[in-house]
C-alpha cells in the first residue's frame, strides 16, 4: 500500500505544485517531494542555461493548438483557434490552421514548434502547411516536434474486436453517455465486457438498462467522431458499415470512411475527422522539406530540453507516436561572383610574399 502511494505521488506532484508547497510544510523532510523539488529546479535551470536569453525573453518555443496546455515555464508562446471551446486565457496567437495560410510568426527566429495531438484534428492539407511553416519559421538548430494521434493502432485494434480500457472515458461523447448513464441510476452501475455487445455498463437498480460500446463504436468515437454521430442517429450497424468499407490500403479504407461518413458541417475542433496520413508520409513530406535530421521518438525522448516537462507528454493509452525534426545550418549559394571573390582573395594570399 505505501509503495502504491508512492508510485501515485510521483506521477502527480510534479504538475501540482501549491500542493506539494503545502505538504512540504508538514513534511519538511520528505525525501520524495524535496527530490521531485530538485528534479524541477534542476531542469528549469538547465532550460535557462541552454537556450539564448533573448529567446527565453522573447518566447519563440511556440505550442501550436495548444487548448488548455501550459507550461510551468512562462517562455512558450500558445497558438490556437478562436473558435475553439478550449481555454483562451494564455493564448498569445489565434490562427485557424485550415486557412492554409503563413503563421503570423517572424521566419528563422524560433528554438522550438511543438504541436500536441493536433494533427488528427486537422486536414492532409493543414498538416502539410503546419510542417512547411515550422520550418520557416525555426532558426537553424532548431526543433519541429509533434506527438500525433495513431490512426493505425486504432484501425487494428477494430480489425482484432478490442476495445482500448481507456477510449470511453477519454473521448468526450462517449465520457459524456457513461457520466449520464452513472448518475441516471445513482452510481448502481458495473461494468463489464461481452463478446457480441462490447464494453457493456449495466445499471444494478432493477432498470435492467445497458449502455453498449462495441469495438466498431469504440474506433469510430476515437478516429471520426461525426461519423459515429451520424451513424448512430440513422441507425446504422456500425460494424457492418466499416467492414463493407474496409479492404485495400488503410489509406483507401480512411479515405472512404472520411468522404462519406464524416460530417463535416458539424465536426468541432476537438474532434478527430479521419482525415488519414500515414507515419511513413509524414515522414517523408517532413524529410523532403530540408530538416537535417527526421526521426520517430517518444514523450520525454527529445533534442530540446524545453519539451521534457511532464505537462507535455501525455500518454492517451497507446494511441500516439511522435515525429521529431531538427532544421540544419542553412546550406551556402555559390553564386559566379563569390567564386571569383573567392578565387582572388586565396590567390592574392598565395602571390603575397611571407613577412
Amino acid at each position: 500500500m505505501k509503495k502504491t502511494l508512492r508510485s501515485a505521488l510521483s506521477r502527480w506532484l510534479p504538475g501540482m505544485p501549491r500542493l506539494r508547497k503545502m505538504l512540504l510544510f508538514f513534511f519538511p523532510s520528505s525525501a520524495l517531494l524535496n527530490r521531485i523539488g530538485l528534479q524541477e529546479n534542476f531542469l528549469g535551470a538547465y532550460i535557462r542555461s541552454y537556450y539564448p536569453a533573448e529567446s527565453i525573453r522573447d518566447r519563440r518555443f511556440y505550442n501550436i493548438g495548444a487548448g488548455s496546455q501550459r507550461s510551468r515555464y512562462p517562455l512558450w508562446s500558445y497558438v490556437d483557434l478562436r473558435e475553439s471551446d478550449y481555454d483562451k486565457a494564455g493564448i498569445d496567437v489565434f490562427f485557424d490552421l485550415e486557412a492554409l495560410e503563413p503563421m503570423p510568426l517572424e521566419p528563422g527566429k524560433a528554438e522550438v514548434v511543438f504541436s500536441s495531438f493536433v494533427i488528427e484534428h486537422i486536414s492532409v492539407a493543414a498538416t502539410k502547411n503546419l510542417c512547411r511553416e515550422a520550418f520557416r519559421v525555426l532558426r537553424p538548430g532548431g526543433v519541429f516536434h509533434s506527438k500525433v494521434h495513431s490512426y493505425e493502432y486504432g484501425y487494428q485494434l477494430w480489425k482484432k474486436g478490442l476495445i482500448s480500457s481507456k477510449v470511453p472515458f477519454d473521448a468526450r461523447e462517449s465520457s459524456a453517455l457513461v457520466d449520464a448513464f452513472i448518475k441516471k441510476h445513482r452510481g448502481k452501475v458495473i461494468g463489464g465486457f461481452t463478446p457480441e455487445k462490447g464494453y457493456v455498463l449495466s445499471a444494478t437498480d432493477g432498470s435492467g438498462e445497458e449502455l453498449c460500446f462495441s469495438p466498431a463504436d469504440m474506433f469510430l468515437i476515437h478516429n471520426a467522431t461525426t461519423a459515429w454521430q451520424r451513424l448512430k442517429r440513422e441507425g446504422t450497424d456500425t460494424q457492418a458499415l466499416l467492414e463493407a468499407i474496409d479492404g485495400g490500403t488503410t489509406e483507401e479504407f480512411f479515405g472512404r470512411l472520411q468522404q462519406r461518413y464524416v460530417d463535416g458541417a458539424t465536426r468541432q475542433p476537438h474532434q478527430h475527422n479521419a482525415d488519414y496520413f500515414s507515419k511513413e508520409e509524414l515522414f517523408d513530406y517532413i524529410k523532403g522539406l530540408g530538416f537535417s535530421e527526421v526521426y520517430f521518438t517518444q514523450p520525454y525522448q527529445s533534442m530540446a530540453p524545453v519539451l521534457w516537462e511532464e505537462v507535455l507528454n501525455p500518454l492517451h493509452a497507446g494511441f500516439l507516436y511522435a515525429i521529431e525534426a531538427v532544421k540544419g545550418a542553412q546550406k551556402r549559394v555559390w553564386t559566379p561572383y563569390m567564386i571569383f571573390v573567392s578565387w582572388s582573395r586565396s590567390h592574392f594570399l598565395r602571390q603575397r610574399p611571407p613577412a
